[in-house]
């Protein structure tokens, strides 16, 4: 399967771009289409290799909205032409306006009238006379026109005229409204500075970003923003992550401390040396997230999609059965014309087919803007009604930051042989107690004195260290491999050595449980989760301490990765509704990728939580999960009133028609006006904070 993303230029019609999304997905050649009408993209799976594709893909688009043109993403849009049609829309207002005051003669009059309905509506009657060709008779430009030759024909040329011109206006409002909302999401993650203070042998040198390479060194001055992904190598310092993390909190930051694109440098002067270019960031990353977000569409979207198919023929049949049927039953035609023609103004699915996906772009957008980052709207739809949430333990519920407890060698062992032993096995490893033992104590290490090296996935570490045989590990490892020792301090995670199949001891850490995790899962109960679990690879006293103080109604301990993948698909067979897979996005990605959705917290940085997690918390704070269930439901909740508001108001519209008490403009400023009504109420979102 081959994906292609491209661009859509000239792209005005967000009905049109759902038919065309769907006459794409239909080619033979094609397993899948995705038309994003907010960011005007379009990502493309074909099943091989396709001549031509691009040919292909214009063939249908233009078909279906003539003037579109797709192209592909690295290549630049055809440069935009000014347009003539508000000078020419004013002529025709002028003419209209002579031929109003009486000053001619009524032929003259009429002539002038009808000039200016052809000047005022001359794009979409030619839009609709080349979509007549392909026999799309439920198209909105050729339905509005339809519209207004029927009021021509009764010979209200000025209201045709009006409507003709309050469309334009309002298609033209419609696409304002788009593209600043679009931009409001671009600018609250625009993060970078556009240039960088290179550090040269000449002095410094200001360049743009994209001429600056990985090992770089870059200055950065206090107040101003980090431009590019680095490692301090230089200078002390605290930063403000808000921009990216949501995090208050000033984070402090020294040599060897990472620093990511966007935040800002409150204290002193830093020298960074790049670590990703400005293609590679972070926050292109995060950028890159939110753009191609709407290839996940929620079952909210899925479902407008399918309604806006037939909503369109259904109220066009209703029209002409409102017109068909008075007319049967004696009605007079002048009567009953004009009412079936606002049928057909206010079927333009457009109002929920635009502010529904914008909803949701908007709202993920504005939870980027918390650090909380969602990976498409079907999870920020599946979000708002989990019903259990399962958490890892350690760096999840607990802080991650273990701290030794006990150091218990055997008799006639020393402390430092024990220290060395574990030291020298977790030297390369991740895990949280590989981080706590380096923290804690340092000892030589040369990768040359690895003469072999074993790892026991979730279990411990096997090694030849300069021919000593070296074993670290959980106690049910040793004892599984034959060793026979007293296990102490079962309140506590500990580590056990071995050096030449003799027992060393152990090393038993502690952790803290998140200061705010209680009053955490005290709130999201009260949204309407009702069972948290934990999953953990610790021993069974200490998980037992930490689910008692939380409050948690189950737990399961001294499980392995694979362990953790069954015991949640037992859950999610056991307990109705979705599950959420809370985790540290690294150790625990199969289990992330199993779960309803997967929630990585806490890993701003580490490529492979945002490729595993379905949402990332770019900061470990407990209250960043409590907000995203808040985004979730408060975004679903616009989408819910803007569905509402647009066919409330077309229906009230429909059927004040019926009853003879509007007219053709008042349907095109009822139509108009709620598709700009659900913009700007899916646009408040951006401002709200959770």
């Amino acid at each position: 399967m081959i994906r292609k993303e491209y661009e859509i230029d000239n792209l005005h019609c967000a009905d049109c771009s759902l038919k065309i999304e769907d006459q794409i997905g239909k080619l033979p050649e094609v397993s899948l289409a995705n038309l994003d009408f907010v960011n005007k993209k379009l990502i493309v799976h074909f099943n091989n290799p396709v001549d031509n594709a691009l040919e292909r893909l214009n063939l249908v688009a233009s078909g279906i909205e003539p003037g579109v043109y797709i192209f592909d993403s690295n290549q630049a849009p055809s440069p935009a032409r000014k347009s003539v049609y508000p000078w020419i829309a004013g002529l025709g207002l002028l003419l209209l306006l002579v031929a109003q005051l009486g000053v001619v003669p009524p032929a003259l009059s009429f002539g002038l009238g009808l000039s200016a309905y052809f000047l005022v509506a001359h794009r979409v009657l030619w839009s609709a006379l080349r979509k007549l060709k392909t026999l799309r008779v439920f198209d909105e430009h050729l339905l509005m026109t339809l519209a207004t030759l029927g009021a021509l024909y009764l010979g209200e040329y000025p209201e045709a005229i009006a409507v003709m011109l309050l469309y334009e206006i309002g298609q033209y409002l419609e696409e304002r409204a788009v593209n600043q909302s679009r931009a409001l999401i671009k600018r609250m993650l625009t993060l970078r500075p556009e240039k960088a203070r290179l550090l040269t042998a000449e002095g410094l040198k200001e360049l743009p970003l994209k001429e600056i390479s990985v090992g770089d060194i870059i200055q950065v001055f206090p107040g101003e923003r980090v431009p590019l992904d680095g490692r301090v190598v230089k200078g002390e310092s605290s930063v403000d992550t808000s921009s990216l993390t949501g995090e208050a909190m000033p984070v402090p930051v020294e040599i060897g401390s990472s620093v990511f694109g966007g935040f800002i440098n409150i204290g002193g002067l830093l020298d960074l040396e790049v670590t990703h270019t400005e293609a590679q960031s972070t926050v292109s990353r995060i950028l890159g997230l939110i753009e191609s977000a709407s290839a996940r569409k929620s079952n909210t979207e899925k479902f407008i999609t399918r309604f806006a198919r037939w909503y369109t023929p259904l109220v066009v049949v209703s029209a002409l059965l409102l017109l068909i049927i008075p007319l049967l039953l004696g009605g007079a035609f002048d009567i009953w014309l004009p009412r079936a023609l606002i049928f057909l103004i206010v079927s333009c699915p457009c109002a929920f087919v635009i502010a529904i996906p914008l909803t949701y772009y908007i709202g993920i957008g504005a939870a980027a803007r918390k650090g909380i980052i969602f990976k498409g709207s079907a999870f920020m739809d599946s979000l708002r009604s989990v019903s259990t949430m399962v958490f890892d333990k350690t760096g999840t519920l607990t802080t991650g930051n273990l701290k030794v407890a006990e150091v218990l060698p055997e008799p006639g062992i020393s402390t430092q042989e024990l220290w060395e032993t574990v030291f020298r096995c977790e030297y390369s490893s991740n895990h949280p107690l590989a981080k706590a033992i380096k923290q804690s104590a340092t000892y030589p290490y040369e990768s040359a004195n690895v003469i072999s090296f074993k790892e026991y996935p979730g279990k411990g570490i096997a090694m030849n260290y300069a021919g000593d045989e070296l074993l670290v590990g959980s106690a049910k490892l040793l004892t599984d491999l034959g060793f026979q020792f007293e296990i102490q301090g079962l309140e506590f995670t500990s580590i056990c050595a071995v050096k030449n199949n003799s027992f060393l001891g152990q090393i038993s850490f502690s952790d803290e449980i998140k200061s705010t995790m209680r009053n955490a899962l005290s709130e999201l109960r009260k949204l309407g989760i009702r069972h948290f679990s934990m999953l953990s690879g610790d021993k069974e006293v200490s998980a037992a301490l930490t689910a008692n103080n939380l409050g948690l109604d189950s737990f399961h301990a001294g499980l392995l990765p694979e362990e953790k993948v069954s015991e949640l698909e037992h859950i999610m067979q056991t307990i109705p509704g979705n599950t959420v897979y809370v985790g540290d996005g690294l150790n625990d990605a199969p289990v992330l990728a199993r779960a309803d959705i997967g929630i990585a917290m806490g890993e701003i940085g580490n490529a492979a939580s945002i490729e595993s997690a379905d949402i990332v918390l770019l900061n470990d704070r407990p209250e960043q999960l409590v907000r995203a269930v808040k985004i979730s439901q408060r975004t679903y909740n616009t989408v819910v009133q803007n569905v509402v508001l647009a066919l409330g108001i077309k229906i009230i519209v429909m059927i004040a028609g019926a009853l003879g008490m509007g007219n053709l403009w008042e349907a095109v400023i009822a139509d108009v006006g709620v598709t700009l009504l659900a913009v700007f109420n899916a646009m408040r979102l951006a401002s709200k904070s959770a």
